[in-house]
């Protein structure tokens, strides 16, 4: 199984390398460069990045993360042949072609619109309703659009069609920019939840410079009286990557969203605070 770090170096790589060919390219004469391979370079860029994308947001949705990759695959790799091989392609092949790639990339976008709007986490009414209604109206845009493709081709499209497939796209981005907006502003789980340590606790360390000691107030800066030296201490509760306080947890997951919880995260206020 590859890593997403080698994914990543990997993606980097052909974006870096469809830029420099790009700008060779541009800069030298037509003659040297057909259009077909400044067509393959651009599209590779294009696709590279994308994958970067998807390699930064796929979580733990594994599923999800190779419907995406396969869709995206697949209509990269119809693309790159029909812009080499388009003049031996007609007819009925032609549009069968076609349509398989702009399906495989319809899907590819649903399962990566997927990925990015799941693991937001919202507290309140309005970013459930946001992000439940992106998931809704990205899907069923994606299945009117994959549906269209396979009964009428791409020129057939009536009016109504097209009207219902922009006002989904909307909704869609509409929906997808508020439920992230809101993750990203809004109210956060945990944050009506101040803990035990939400204020400054007395600390006692040692000068790291001089030796002596210094009884500090976490999350302040404070100085030792000895050298000057100045130091700050950082206390934090262990709280799940949702925000959830884990104080006095029993359960080995989260109640808030499900995930694994390190047994040295589980704590209680007797041994932690009174060790």
């Amino acid at each position: 199984m590859v890593s997403k770090k080698v994914l990543l170096w990997l993606f980097l790589g052909c974006i870096a390398i469809a830029m420099l060919v790009g700008i060779a390219a541009i800069l030298l004469p037509s003659r040297f460069v057909s259009d077909e391979v400044m067509a393959t370079i651009m599209l590779s860029g294009v696709y590279s990045f994308g994958g970067m994308i998807m390699v930064v947001i796929s979580r733990k949705m594994k599923r999800t993360t190779r419907v995406g990759a396969i869709g995206f695959g697949i209509s990269f790799l119809v693309f790159v042949t029909m812009i080499w091989f388009d003049r031996s392609i007609s007819g009925d092949r032609e549009d069968l072609v076609y349509k398989i790639g702009f399906i495989s990339l319809v899907v590819g976008f649903v399962a990566a619109h997927r990925l990015l709007i799941v693991p937001l986490r919202m507290v309140n009414t309005i970013g459930v309703v946001c992000k439940i209604g992106a998931l809704v109206t990205a899907g069923l845009t994606g299945a009117m659009l994959i549906l269209l493709l396979l009964t009428l081709g791409f020129w057939d499209w009536g009016s109504l069609h097209s009207k219902l497939i922009w006002v989904g796209m909307l909704l869609s981005a509409g929906t997808s920019i508020a439920a992230g907006a809101i993750a990203m502003f809004g109210p956060k789980p945990g944050d009506d939840e101040p803990g035990l340590l939400s204020g400054s606790i007395e600390v006692s360390l040692v000068c790291p410079r001089c030796s002596n000691q210094i009884s500090a107030k976490s999350n302040q800066e404070s100085r030792c009286e000895h050298c000057r030296l100045k130091v700050r201490v950082e206390v934090e509760e262990p709280r799940c990557r949702c925000g959830y306080l884990l104080y006095q947890l029993e359960s080995d997951t989260c109640p808030e969203c499900g995930r694994a919880i390190d047994p040295n995260d589980r704590w209680d206020a007797e041994t932690k605070l009174n060790p």
